[in-house]
């Protein structure tokens, strides 16, 4: 799950608007979704094709966690709530209800605007029901915190900030309590002594440190704490003294209290158990390079090779490494960076060898839809094959080499599917209801053993509701290839996972998480009999074995990351005794309450409240000061309340009514939003923002109506997100007014819009523009008191037409991207229509590549250039930097007395050219040349270049004077910028006739450094720069800038 959080007073920069609109990646809608939906007491559920099942099962499961998170947080939801469910993750990181890229391991998301719960459905019913719940959990604190939109934020002028550790990690521990994964995350760090500050829970640890802190607090101090923390941080609109009112504690004294809980919890488990690298060959080190995850690995048949996972490089690549040493071989896929590769299923990752070793198999995100990709492995070439399903996953190669079994989703289902390379034919294996995965084949081709939540159920019943079904556990089972027949291998209370078959005996290696801990087991098939053959501290987890059976690798977390681990001879391995972890021994995985255990039938039913006589002596009924009754009703005798209930959801037999969706716009948000601009300077605007519940349909009003429509700013635009193709339609309107009250100058400029992008991929898209331009300046002169006369009135049209053609596979590091390209080329040209004087052409292409070094250094060099054509073409200013606000620096060894360039060829404000209007409103600026002025150099022709090495410079600054405020992640820029405007003939220097001196021409250069700072809101910059000529350089000078570099 992915929190968006919203930040409501926002500084849009209109360069950084303006980049963000040429640059960025795509959110690409591959398919068309009809959309219906059911309603539930609570709950408003959509759903489209195929979906109907997956909406009915959330109904039920998000009602009967809804009755556990209200009586937690002592809170009843005061509006319905919108779940949108998709089919997949495909489907799920195409939705326009957030704007943001869902990338892999973003289970769900519930945004602020309308407080609306997104979630897909990716094969596994107990992922679905905790994201479910977890995500419920975020809903309901937006509604007792927030008010249940951004809006209310605004208008309650709300300051509170909800911790990470403290959202996510309430909603992991309502939605799970506690489970083996959570426990090995936090046995891991209390072991090592790694245990973080609770106020330093971030990242992976801010969902199960905050989960660990929530358990403790209820076993603790009950779970009636849970509401009243909340409560407390609500009305004094602080955590940290939420806390303490409610418990008697702070933070310090709270993690003091945590550490000794964990210590306590977690040190008796050392005793007997091993670690990771004591038990097994490490073969790489997460801790050495520097990276979090290394896992998936897969045995070449010769057991010299492996092929794995790993993110050393910054993104997740398949790379191959010795299976002796760990050294690295060859990079086989470089992922998240080509539209082929954008994701590798890291959830459910999966890479099987061909039986002659020369490819490899693996499931990929490609486009939208997943493919079975067969990699050569010595020439890299590659082999798409692509399915009509939802998702695929976890591929395994059969030993004669002629099919590939794998796990694939479709609509509700998560089954196992049989692929023949020689006929082309798919088959359904298991074509049920249930969840499968892992499918691993026996030697001689004639078993698949795969896991499943299927339990007794070896065929699916009639009409079969997976709500009721135990889907929390997991069995390993046997496929009878030839004759389509299923055994249950195992029949545990305890969840089997990641089976691999011997090739020299008949048995089965698998993992089990039976005493607490994820540790290894071989089941014996003659006997049916299991032994465990490790005893490990952490995890061990996706195994591989050789041909020989004399290596087993597998992936295992330990010291917060993930390693490759080798064990000689494991079928040799004797039985060891295991005993269960203190979690096991001491713990429960039950919630305190028993609320959770709701019959169906119930939920929905109005109960007597019976309201005291006083029960509304503090309540204020004024609509305009209801938001005092925050707080004020206390519901923690209430059992159940249904304020929301639909008039009627269900047919007469019982099954859900199910409505077709209809476009219905509702307010986002209303705020002040703030720019700044080098031309015009600061300006502010009151934004307002509808959508529809899917948010394909947006539409957006500014103003700062302070006149009439005349002199005032405003803008209108309409976007519709539905289709491949978005489409945007927009009006804007500003008036600029300068002078004093003996004469001023009047300049308005309006244009029409229309917009058409066409994404290719989620890194490449194709735009084109056609845009109506009207400028009008006037100058009004005093004739008598409060009376003016008109002394120029001058207008200018343009219509005009742009294509672009836009490539970003970029990766952002703190304050600007770190990795990758990003290239963009624009073709724009005046239209001669309706009598329009302007003709020019315009050609601009800026190319730009990022280098990352280690993990938290990274070069950046860009190169730009243009040209304009025609009888009046654009002009490039070059020169400055992108929102300047203060400083100036030095020309020729005098103090400039502005950020603008004085020279009367470069003076774009003097209203007696006849090109000003031109020149106002039509130029290019091209930026930034750091320690130049602002249109340093000006052309019809111009390039330009920038080099700069990006580093960390603080990562943490606590003051204490004058201000309390703590900055982290101060980036440092080291830079050189060069280029050059001019018009016909270019001249890199020239001599001076009265001195003699040579000096640059058109050319310019300049070098520095500077520091960033990310506030929230925006990027603030400090530069000092020194601009250098053929003479030395000049005196330092001193720039404040805001927004990203390039």
């Amino acid at each position: 799950m992915k929190k968006v959080s919203l930040i409501i007073l926002s500084i849009f920069l209109l360069a950084d608007f303006a980049t963000a609109q040429i640059f960025g990646q795509n959110k690409v809608q591959y398919r068309k979704f009809d959309w219906e939906f059911i309603q539930s007491p609570h709950f408003d559920i959509y759903f489209y094709k195929g979906g109907q099942p997956l909406a009915e099962f959330t109904s039920e499961a998000v009602e009967k966690a809804y009755s556990q998170v209200s009586k937690y947080l002592d809170w009843e939801l005061r509006k319905r709530v919108s779940i949108i469910i998709y089919n997949s993750h495909n489907d799920f990181q195409q939705t326009n209800v957030t704007m943001q890229y869902m990338p892999e391991g973003v289970g769900g998301v519930t945004e602020l605007f309308k407080n609306r719960i997104v979630i897909p459905f990716e094969g596994s019913y107990d992922q679905f029901r905790h994201v479910i719940h977890h995500e419920l959990v975020h809903a309901i604190i937006n509604d007792l915190i927030y008010g249940g939109s951004a809006q209310s934020i605004v208008s309650n002028r709300i300051q509170l900030v909800i911790p990470l550790w403290m959202n996510e990690g309430l909603a992991e521990y309502l939605s799970s309590q506690w489970d083996t994964q959570a426990d090995m995350t936090m046995r891991d760090v209390a072991v090592h002594d790694r245990i973080p500050e609770i106020q330093e829970l971030n990242y992976y640890m801010a969902y199960k440190g905050g989960q660990s802190v929530w358990k403790f607090i209820v076993e603790k101090y009950g779970w009636q704490k849970v509401g009243e923390i909340f409560a407390q941080s609500k009305r004094r609109q602080n955590v940290q003294r939420g806390f303490q009112k409610s418990m008697g504690l702070g933070f310090e004294d709270l993690t003091d209290q945590w550490h000794k809980h964990l210590k306590k919890e977690y040190w008796p488990d050392v005793a007997g158990r091993d670690e990771l690298e004591d038990y097994a060959q490490q073969i790489t080190d997460h801790k050495k390079l520097n990276n979090y995850f290394n896992i998936s690995p897969a045995l070449s048949p010769d057991g010299s090779r492996i092929a794995m996972i790993s993110d050393r490089s910054g993104y997740s690549d398949v790379i191959l490494i010795s299976a002796n040493d760990g050294e690295l071989v060859k990079k086989l896929v470089k992922g998240n960076r080509t539209p082929d590769f954008e994701e590798l299923k890291l959830l459910q990752p999966g890479i099987s060898w061909s039986p002659d070793g020369k490819r490899i198999v693996l499931a990929a995100k490609a486009g939208g839809s997943d493919a079975l990709f067969l990699i050569e492995v010595d020439s890299g070439k590659k082999e798409k094959i692509t399915f009509e399903l939802d998702g695929i996953f976890t591929a395994a190669w059969s030993p004669d080499g002629k099919k590939i079994a794998f796990i694939g989703n479709k609509g509700d289902a998560s089954d196992l599917y049989l692929y023949n390379l020689e006929s082309k034919e798919l088959e359904n294996l298991t074509n049920d209801v249930f969840s499968d995965s892992e499918p691993t084949w026996s030697p001689d081709g004639q078993y698949i053993a795969f896991v499943s939540d299927r339990g007794e159920y070896l065929e699916t019943p009639n009409d079969y509701n997976m709500f009721q079904h135990d889907y929390e556990q997991t069995d390993l089972f046997l496929m009878e290839f030839e004759k389509r027949t299923i055994k249950r291998l195992t029949d545990t209370s305890f969840s089997e996972n990641f089976p691999v078959f011997a090739h020299t005996s008949n048995e089965l290696a698998y993992t089990s998480d039976a005493s607490g801990v994820w540790n290894l087991y071989i089941l014996d098939l003659d006997k049916d009999e299991s032994r465990a053959i490790s005893n490990v501290l952490t995890g061990i987890f996706q195994l591989s074995l050789s041909s020989d059976d004399q290596m087993l690798v597998f992936s295992g977390y330990s010291g917060v990351g993930w390693d490759i681990y080798s064990l000689s001879n494991p079928l040799s391995h004797e039985a060891m005794e295991i005993k269960p972890s203190n979690f096991v021994l001491t713990s429960t995985d039950e919630d305190p309450l028993d609320l959770v255990k709701v019959e169906k039938d119930t939920v929905g039913n109005k109960i007597d409240l019976g309201w005291a006589d006083n029960a509304f002596a503090r309540w204020i009924f004024a609509p305009e000061y209801a938001h005092y009754n925050d707080g004020i009703f206390d519901s923690t005798t209430v059992e159940s309340i249904e304020p929301l209930a639909v008039s009627s959801s269900r047919d007469s037999d019982g099954s859900f009514l199910t409505q077709a969706y209809k476009t219905r716009f509702t307010l986002d948000l209303v705020s002040g939003q703030a720019m700044y601009s080098n031309l015009w300077g600061a300006m502010g605007t009151t934004v307002f923002a509808f959508s529809d519940i899917l948010g394909d349909h947006r539409i957006y009003v500014g103003t700062e109506m302070v006149m009439n429509l005349e002199n005032s700013d405003y803008f209108v635009q309409y976007s519709y997100l539905k289709p491949r193709n978005d489409l945007n339609v927009g009006i804007s309107h500003t008036s600029n007014i300068f002078g004093s009250q003996w004469n001023f100058l009047r300049l308005r400029y309006l244009s029409m819009d229309l917009s058409v992008s066409r994404p290719i991929s989620r890194f490449q898209r194709f735009g084109f523009g056609l845009t109506n331009h009207f400028v009008n300046s006037r100058e009004y002169v005093l004739v008598a008191y409060n009376q003016y006369s008109l002394a120029f009135d001058e207008s200018l049209r343009l219509l005009s037409y742009s294509l672009s053609w836009t490539y970003d596979n970029s990766q952002w590091g703190f304050t600007s991207p770190s990795d990758g390209w990003r290239t963009n080329a624009l073709f724009t040209q005046s239209l001669d229509l309706f009598g329009y004087p302007l003709d020019f052409k315009t050609v601009l292409f800026d190319a730009r590549r990022y280098f990352r070094v280690g993990r938290l250094y990274s070069f950046a060099f860009r190169a730009m250039g243009g040209f304009s054509l025609g009888a009046d073409p654009q002009r490039f200013f070059l020169g400055g930097t992108q929102n300047w606000l203060f400083g100036t620096g030095y020309t020729d060894g005098k103090r400039d007395p502005a950020r603008w360039n004085d020279d009367e060829d470069a003076d774009i404000w003097d209203s007696e050219n006849s090109n000003y209007l031109k020149d106002l409103y039509f130029s290019i600026f091209v930026l930034p040349i750091r320690g130049a002025r602002l249109v340093e150099k000006n052309g019809t022709k111009v390039f330009l270049t920038n080099y700069e090495f990006r580093f960390p410079f603080v990562n943490y600054l606590a003051l204490g004077f004058p201000l309390r405020i703590i900055l982290g992640n101060i980036q440092g820029v080291l830079f050189i910028d060069a280029g050059a405007a001019w018009d016909d003939n270019f001249q890199f220097r020239s001599t001076d006739p009265v001195t003699g001196l040579t000096d640059f021409d058109d050319f310019v250069a300049t070098y520095g450094a500077g520091l960033r700072l990310n506030i929230g809101y925006t990027i603030i910059r400090f530069d000092a720069a020194k601009d250098y000529t053929m003479h030395g350089s000049s005196d330092w000078q001193y720039y404040i800038s805001l927004g990203t570099d390039f």
